[in-house]
């Protein structure tokens, strides 16, 4: 689609930013994903990427206002982000919008909670800032489009964005700043996938630095820093450089209708995870747990697996192998061999141990994929698969999982959320994790992001 001349998106969505009232649903909504977020961010806090990101933000120093989760300890907004983003984002676990390719809480909440915790913000203001963020996130990862996914980590580029987009609001920025905040974060957005080839810590990169520099550019931008007024459709701007089909449009429909229409704002429509791999994977993983837990057999009764699936996740995919639990997360036979085996991909089947199982390797050696045009035809609205297994004996099994569990379509209710939260953080967290439920999901009271932290760091 061409970019309309003279249009200006950019300061649309900057308008977006610093004026539109967030409806009370949408509030509450925003909750759920910040409880979500918390659980990633907990869970993932001890990993080896988080714990260098902390290396690193002690290295940097800085102003002691925001904390990292992990932790307990203050630094700057910034590189409290850039931590808390990486520790989100390392167990595969954080929320995934299917039409934008995002997944906007690393980036979006891990910026929103820092700038809130900066400026002591009450807890209406941080869900409006977050509210926000998903909105410009994904917006902006819709209009990118799928040709950008094929190179670009769209929660690195798009993530920028919608972190931008927060910090701004949260800043207290108007509408000029607001554009320069869009300007300058559109110019240091980036992501690449180039690190699944090695099975690299990059992925926990790239919403670090989202998270980072969306806060860096609220920053500057209130300090008279001044960013390309045109960023998104520019002629040199992110659709042109980015996208071989932008779809500018996608940018700013219907903005103008969101402060009376609370069904309509994009975080309605983002799925939480289940499955601790990519989110490509999970409707392989979903297929093979029916299946296992609808059949008796043993794991050496089965004689080949065969997964049909939509060509988006191929070419993400395949040729992943599972040389680091980074990767592993990445190799669908590994993930539905664990799956078939366990009944499960929880955060425990990525390790340094689980890679090497030959039980499971034996397996995943027998799994088989390749795409299918009506898959191909359902994608993005959603992320189906197939999944065949054929037994020794002859017997089959087959199931097809249109939306994998987490899914809005599969009506994920508070307590599933509360429990996936105990999940991750009770080990960490043991009798104050039920205190952070309560804190964040009571109707009454939004919490401030200082109550928050300050209660996960009473371990």
């Amino acid at each position: 689609m061409d970019i309309e001349e003279n249009r200006n998106y950019t300061y649309e969505l900057a308008s977006f930013i610093a004026e539109t009232n967030v409806p009370g649903e949408v509030r509450h909504t925003a909750r759920r994903y910040l409880l979500d977020w918390l659980g990633s961010a907990i869970g993932g806090g001890t990993s080896e990427p988080a714990s260098i990101a902390r290396k690193v933000a002690d290295i940097l120093g800085g102003n002691q206002s925001s904390t990292v989760i992990a932790s307990g300890k203050k630094t700057s907004a910034p590189l409290a982000a850039f931590c808390n983003a990486a520790a989100s984002h390392v167990i595969e676990m954080d929320d995934l919008d299917r039409t934008s390719i995002t997944h906007p809480a690393a980036p979006v909440i891990a910026c929103a909670l820092s700038i809130a915790e900066q400026y002591e913000l009450s807890g209406e203001e941080l869900l409006d800032g977050i509210a926000i963020g998903y909105e410009v996130c994904v917006r902006v990862g819709e209009a990118l489009g799928p040709t950008h996914y094929e190179y670009w980590h769209t929660t690195g580029t798009a993530g920028t964005a919608g972190a931008a987009a927060a910090a701004a609001r949260l800043s207290g920025l108007d509408i000029k700043q607001s554009a320069h905040t869009l300007g300058s974060a559109g110019t240091m957005a980036a992501g690449l996938w180039e690190f699944l080839s090695d099975g690299a810590m990059s992925k926990q990169l790239h919403p670090a630095k989202a998270a980072h520099d969306g806060a860096l550019a609220a920053l500057l931008a209130s300090e008279g820093f001044t960013g390309a007024s045109h960023i998104f459709e520019g002629k040199k701007g992110i659709l042109n450089a980015m996208s071989r089909d932008p779809r500018p449009n996608m940018l700013t429909d219907n903005l103008e209708h969101l402060a009376e229409r609370s069904d309509v704002w994009k975080i309605n429509f983002v799925s939480f995870k289940v499955h601790s791999s990519c989110r490509h994977t999970h409707a392989a993983v979903d297929g093979a747990i029916r299946i296992a837990d609808s059949n008796s057999f043993e794991i050496a009764d089965i004689a080949d697996v065969k997964i049909e699936i939509y060509s988006q996740a191929l070419d993400l995919l395949d040729g992943v192998e599972p040389v680091t639990p980074w990767a592993a997360k990445f190799s669908l036979p590994f993930c539905v061999a664990t799956a078939l085996r366990y009944k499960d991909c929880t955060p425990s089947r990525f390790t340094e141990e689980t890679i090497l199982d030959q039980t499971t390797l034996a397996l995943a050696e027998k799994i088989s994929f390749d795409t299918k045009e009506d898959l191909d035809s359902m994608y993005p609205a959603a992320w189906p698969s197939r999944v065949m297994v054929r037994l020794q004996n002859g017997a089959s099994y087959e199931t097809q999982v249109d939306y994998p569990a987490g899914d809005p379509e599969t009506d994920v209710t508070t307590e599933q959320l509360s429990e996936k939260f105990r999940s991750l953080a009770y080990p960490y967290l043991e009798h104050n994790t039920d205190s952070v439920i309560e804190l964040v999901m009571q109707r009454t009271y939004a919490p401030k992001a200082r109550e928050l932290t300050d209660v996960i760091g009473h371990k």
